[in-house]
């Protein structure tokens, strides 16, 4: 059984579904919350769910986050096809300096939970995975969201089974779920990366398959 989509006409639509349609359900909660509750509300609300388990599970999920790691898992599509490489990669790229960009300029002011407690004298004391380094600033948008959105969502866009690309949509909200149970960003922030990471995956998809040329559907072995 293939795994892989062939490469759709222009005209036809990309596919993904089993991804964007949770991923649509999962942002627009995370935005309606995020406008109706404070923040601070629904952090708590979340950080008191906590067991070991989780703990160790969390620190280990928010590596499919981290460049370096995600790097290794673009890899893989170099031995698969080269255009699926590129899609991925580009998507890891753009989702990456978009979000660094806004960090640092439009929204470089922004605590991030624990500091935005301290700052705003709030009487909770927060619970923090043991073993975490707690950042303090660039809160907004979650980075680490919108690099597992840009690469899973680019990923499930050429899977054929559609459960396949819901396993995807797991991995990059577990993403974003591990940075709020860490306190490193909150509902909001990992909302925004979402979309910045979705929004680059479509953006990659769609300029890298209008380039047809053979020897980007070929593995990079056998080039």
């Amino acid at each position: 059984m293939k795994l892989f989509e062939s490469l759709p006409e222009r005209d036809e639509k990309w596919s993904g579904r089993g991804f964007m349609l949770p991923a649509a359900i999962f942002i627009s909660i995370a935005l309606i919350c995020s406008a109706i509750f404070p923040r601070e509300d629904i952090h708590i609300f979340i950080n008191n769910f906590h067991t070991e388990y989780l703990d160790a599970l969390m620190k280990g999920w928010t590596f499919l986050g981290d460049g370096a790691y995600v790097l290794i898992i673009i890899a893989l599509f170099l031995f698969i096809r080269l255009r699926f490489f590129f899609i991925v990669f580009s998507s890891y790229a753009i989702s990456g300096i978009l979000s660094q960009i806004l960090k640092r300029t439009l929204f470089s002011g922004i605590p991030r939970p624990v500091k935005y407690f301290e700052l705003n004298n709030i009487e909770y004391n927060l619970y923090l995975v043991p073993g975490v380094d707690i950042h303090s600033w660039y809160s907004f948008p979650s980075g680490h969201t919108a690099t597992a959105f840009g690469v899973f969502f680019g990923i499930s866009l050429f899977l054929r089974s559609e459960l396949l690309q819901l396993l995807c949509f797991v991995a990059a909200a577990g993403v974003g779920y591990s940075r709020i149970y860490l306190s490193e960003h909150f509902l909001v922030d990992v909302a925004g990366g979402a979309i910045i990471g979705m929004a680059s995956a479509i953006l990659s998809y769609w300029w890298l398959r209008r380039y047809r040329t053979s020897w980007m559907d070929k593995p990079v072995h056998r080039i």
